[in-house]
C-alpha cells in the first residue's frame, strides 16, 4: 500500500513537471510573438504611421555589403539581406542591381521572402547614350515593377541639354505608359542648384514632360541639402510627385542621417502631400569604409519611424 501511494506521487510530480513546461513553453511563445513596443503591430503604433503596404527600402542602401560583383557570393548576401528585410517587416524594396541574377530569378528571390519590387533603379539611357528600354521593360514585368527610372540625373550645364533630356524622358516615358509601367525621376541636389533664369533644372524637367508619362520620386535629403523645402515642391508640382526617398540630414555637418534620427520635418511633408505618395522609400547612402555604420540598423530604424510616425 504505500508503495503505490508513492508510485502515485512519483506520477503526479511528473504530471504536474510536464504541464508545467507545456505551459511555460506557450508563455515564451506568446511573449516571442507578441509586437515589440514602438513596432507597426504594437498597441501604441495602431492607427499611426505609414502603412506598411507604402514602405519599401531602397537596396543601395546596402551597396558596400552586397558588393557590385555579380558572383555567387554577391547573391548569397542580396539574398541574406531580402531574408532580414522581411524579418523586420518590410514587404517592399526598391532594387538597384539585380547582381548578376535573371530577372525571372529576382523574382523568385523575391516571392521566397514574400516581396515585392514596386519601384526600381535603372540606367534608362541620355539622348545621347540611349538605353534598351524594351529589355528594362520587360524585365520590370517579370519583376512586378510599375515605377522605375535612373538612379540620378546627368550633370548637365546648360539648359539646351536640360530640355533635351527632358523630352528624351518623356518619350521613354510615353513608351512605359503604353506597356502598362511609369517612368519616374530621381533627384539630387544638382538639379536645384543649377538655375537658368527663374528656372531650375527640376522645373525643366516638370515643363518638359507629360504629366501622364513622367512621375518624380522627390530625394527629401538631397532637396533638403540643396536648399529647397519639400513641402512647397508638393505644393506646387501636387501629384506628379509620386514617391519620396526618406533620408534624414544630421544636425552641424548636414550628413546623411538614420531616418528619424535628424532634422527632417517627416510629419510636416507628409501631411503636406496628403495620400497622393505610392511608396515612402527608406534610404541611407552607404558610407563606404566606414565600419561604424550598420545599414541594418538604418532600415530597421527607418522602418520602425515611419510605421509609427504621425502625421
Amino acid at each position: 500500500m504505500t508503495e503505490v501511494r508513492s508510485l502515485r506521487h512519483v506520477l503526479r510530480a511528473v504530471l504536474v513537471a510536464a504541464l508545467s513546461a507545456v505551459l511555460f513553453v506557450g508563455l515564451v511563445g506568446t511573449a516571442s510573438a507578441a509586437p515589440r513596443p514602438g513596432s507597426p503591430g504594437s498597441s501604441e503604433c495602431a492607427g499611426r504611421g505609414v502603412p506598411v503596404s507604402k514602405i519599401s527600402i531602397q537596396l543601395w542602401t546596402f551597396a558596400e555589403y552586397i558588393g557590385f560583383d555579380d558572383d555567387a557570393a554577391a547573391q548569397a548576401r542580396l539574398e541574406e539581406v531580402l531574408r532580414r528585410l522581411a524579418a523586420m517587416g518590410y514587404r517592399n524594396v526598391e532594387p538597384f542591381s539585380l547582381s548578376g541574377l535573371t530577372a525571372e530569378q529576382f523574382r523568385a528571390l523575391l516571392d521566397e521572402y514574400g516581396l515585392k519590387a514596386p519601384a526600381r533603379h535603372v540606367d534608362v539611357g541620355t539622348p545621347a547614350e540611349p538605353s534598351d528600354i524594351g529589355q528594362i521593360l520587360e524585365e520590370n514585368r517579370v519583376l512586378g515593377v510599375k515605377y522605375f527610372g535612373s538612379g540620378g540625373t546627368p550633370r548637365f550645364t546648360t539648359e539646351a541639354e536640360w530640355i533635351a533630356y527632358a523630352q528624351y524622358l518623356d518619350e521613354v516615358g510615353e513608351q512605359a505608359r503604353k506597356a502598362g509601367q511609369t517612368l519616374m525621376v530621381h533627384n539630387h541636389d544638382w538639379e536645384f542648384e543649377t538655375v537658368f533664369g527663374d528656372r531650375t533644372a527640376y522645373d525643366i524637367l516638370m515643363e518638359y514632360t507629360d504629366r501622364r508619362n513622367v512621375v518624380f520620386q522627390l530625394d527629401l535629403y538631397w532637396a533638403s541639402f540643396a536648399g529647397a523645402d519639400p513641402v512647397e515642391l508638393v505644393a506646387e508640382y501636387g501629384n506628379r510627385i509620386k514617391l519620396f526617398h526618406v533620408k534624414d540630414m544630421r544636425a552641424g555637418d548636414r550628413r546623411i542621417e538614420i531616418v528619424g534620427r535628424g532634422t527632417i520635418d517627416f510629419p510636416e511633408i507628409f501631411a503636406a502631400a496628403g495620400g497622393g505618395i505610392r511608396y515612402y522609400v527608406v534610404e541611407h547612402d552607404p558610407r563606404f569604409g566606414d565600419p561604424t555604420f550598420d545599414p541594418f540598423e538604418a532600415a530597421e530604424v527607418g522602418f520602425a519611424h515611419l510605421a509609427c510616425v504621425r502625421y
